[in-house]
């Protein structure tokens, strides 16, 4: 009896790291896409990660995936605020971290910025 749980506990904790290492890199590609200069260079990002998400992902993040995907095709663009904050605050629940209630902000360095510096 006590090996029939030892296994169950092992496949059960099994599917977590799985799903917790793929929703931490569906997080990084999406975090990774808004706000560049050229965003078709980041559509297989984006596709890949609302994919990952739509299978591994909660009822809600599936929602929120789903909806951004769906505001794309109708308008080509779509906030990904939402989605990426619930993801991070989901993930950051699974791994037992504290919560940050701040909004996302993305760093990008844009390279005319970059040369203006350097002189």
């Amino acid at each position: 009896m006590g090996h029939f749980f030892s296994a169950r506990r092992d496949v059960t904790n099994e599917r977590r790291k799985l799903r917790i290492s793929y929703l931490l890199e569906a997080y990084r590609r999406l975090e990774g896409a808004p706000n560049r200069d050229d965003p078709k260079k980041c559509w297989a990002q984006l596709e890949s990660a609302i994919g990952d998400i739509q299978l591994l992902g909660s009822a809600r993040q599936v929602l929120l995936a789903r909806q951004f995907a769906v505001d794309m095709a109708k308008n080509r663009a779509a906030p990904l605020d939402e989605l990426i904050y619930y993801l991070r605050e989901s993930l950051w629940s699974e791994l037992v971290l504290e919560p940050i209630f701040e909004n996302v902000i993305y760093l990008r360095f844009v390279s005319s910025d970059m040369d203006v510096q350097n002189n």
